[in-house]
């Protein structure tokens, strides 16, 4: 090569490089917009008792949470020696600075950090996750070198390690069978199945059950409808029971209920769609909306969700006067923004083989494009719940497709989270997912499909309190065996 040649690469490759680092001028959105506020959600069931949420000048004088950085976290036998004490000898260490972000892959992995930084933090000795009796009573899946990845530990003062939880990825971390970490996906961490074996192993006390009433109606109460005891534990007992009949993929979502729990979404591709949340509930128009949509749901006591009011109730007046509330700063939640816009599914071992051909046909056959048209495999709109009726009002602010599917209505109409509808959710992905329905009561797509779940006599392989039917979406159900089956292969390669 001559050497004019390597000289006009040398200039083209450090013209490449430059640009890159002054290309990307990132438009950080104000996250918390008091007009923009009022529209990103859609209105609840009742419109009265629609969340009325903090204002901007309450938003922002709380406190930036700091990201620092975080350690993994083994099983017992796994970690090395020494391991745990040499964490003690480190500094706390801040690791996102958006004055050192300069390329939007920068932005990325700093939105990284961010996804699995921690919002809620316990000690060693408190922390059951990690003890062998717990570990021997609930599966938990680690990678190949036992690492558990839903929880960190962290040092914010030297010489005190931390146990980290409740981060983005704590809900949206799954672990395939190879061991392979996808984050971004529905998670698998048993997180209600840890709190039922927390409360058999915890002694029964007036007090413990006093403390466990507030903390469940401060989750999920709404003193609107009717039984309104229903949707949340009043005994340890019945909290047991509920939160141990959630299998991992589920969970019982604050302003949700213990009776009707929500299946954990995969963020994998959320940047295409136009509804959050199982019901609904949250508009997603822009990135601004998304990042709203996480400064509301930033764990289970510090998100915008725990600080809302709800007509004249006030699920704060549960909680004790100094609890302190954190933020995310706008840059945070712009760089988790981008990096769950950026996330791919893993890679899908299932093939399109004539099975899966075949299964195709059916899928147009039988009219599912309808409602879950290629290439998002959803028509991004909201249908709804039995006995919802649609107003004027929504059919001018929302996308609708006026059809019932038979779906059970309590989750979309007797939750803090019932908008009335539930969303035509994607297909994309369901290869690795599980806990199918909005409350996960079908674990696999082939119970999904069985007859049998419509039985009044039926017993769910996934959630359920009880016997009985999986009611809802009886499309394809009918089909012969060897058309369902095909029908079943194809999805699982979408």
């Amino acid at each position: 090569m001559s050497r004019s040649v390597r000289l006009g690469t040398g200039v083209f490759l450090l013209f490449a490089t430059t640009a890159a680092t002054q290309g990307f001028h990132p438009q950080i959105p104000k996250a918390w917009d008091d007009r923009e506020v009022a529209s990103f959600e859609v209105s609840l069931a009742d419109p009265s008792r629609s969340p009325r949420y903090p204002s901007a000048a309450e938003y922002y004088a709380l406190e930036v949470l700091p990201i620092y950085r975080g350690y993994p976290i083994y099983v017992p036998g796994k970690e090395a020696p020494g391991y745990f004490e040499s964490l003690k000898q480190k500094e706390p260490e801040i690791i996102f600075d958006a004055a050192k972000l300069r390329t939007e892959e920068d932005w990325i992995r700093a939105g990284e950090l961010v996804f699995d930084a921690p919002v809620s933090f316990g000690s060693r000795e408190t922390a059951n996750i990690i003890k062998p009796e717990f570990l021997r009573e609930v599966p938990l899946h680690t990678t190949r070198d036992g690492v558990i990845p839903y929880i960190q530990w962290v040092i914010r003062k030297k010489g005190v390690v931390e146990l980290g939880l409740q981060s983005c990825g704590f809900c949206h971390t799954r672990v395939l069978p190879d061991g392979t970490v996808v984050k971004g996906a529905q998670g698998d961490f048993p997180g209600e199945q840890r709190r039922a074996w927390v409360g058999r192993h915890a002694p029964d006390s007036p007090a413990r059950a006093r403390d466990l009433r507030r903390a469940e109606s401060f989750l999920y109460a709404a003193p609107w409808v009717t039984n309104p005891e229903e949707l949340y534990s009043t005994t340890q007992a019945d909290m047991i029971r509920r939160s141990g009949a959630m299998q991992p993929g589920v969970f019982g979502r604050q302003g949700a209920s213990s009776a009707c729990p929500v299946h954990i979404p995969s963020l994998i591709g959320v940047k295409d769609l136009k509804y959050l949340d199982a019901t609904g509930l949250t508009r997603h128009r822009t990135s601004a909306d998304l990042i709203r949509y996480a400064i509301v749901n930033r764990g289970e006591a510090q998100g915008m969700q725990g600080l809302a009011r709800f007509g004249d109730f006030d699920p704060r007046s549960l909680l004790p006067a100094d609890r302190k509330t954190q933020r995310y700063s706008d840059e945070q939640l712009y760089a988790l923004a981008l990096f769950l816009y950026s996330l791919e599914p893993p890679r899908n071992p299932n093939r399109f083989d004539e099975a899966a051909r075949r299964g195709q046909r059916v899928f147009e056959q039988q009219g599912c494009a309808g409602c879950h048209p290629p290439p998002l495999y959803t028509n991004n709109k909201l249908t709804p719940a039995p006995g919802f009726r649609v107003t004027e009002q929504l059919r001018r602010t929302a996308d609708i497709l006026e059809i019932s599917v038979g779906t059970d209505a309590a989750l979309a109409i007797r939750t803090r989270r019932g908008t009335g509808f539930y969303k035509v959710p994607s297909l994309r992905g369901v290869w690795y997912r599980n806990a199918f329905g909005h409350s996960g009561q079908a674990e696999t797509l082939e119970e999904w499909f069985d007859p049998a779940r419509l039985g009044e006599d039926y017993v769910p392989k996934g959630f359920h309190l009880g016997p009985g039917p999986i009611k809802g979406h009886e499309f394809g159900i009918k089909l012969p065996a060897d058309d369902r089956n095909a029908l079943i292969a194809f999805l699982k390669t979408l």
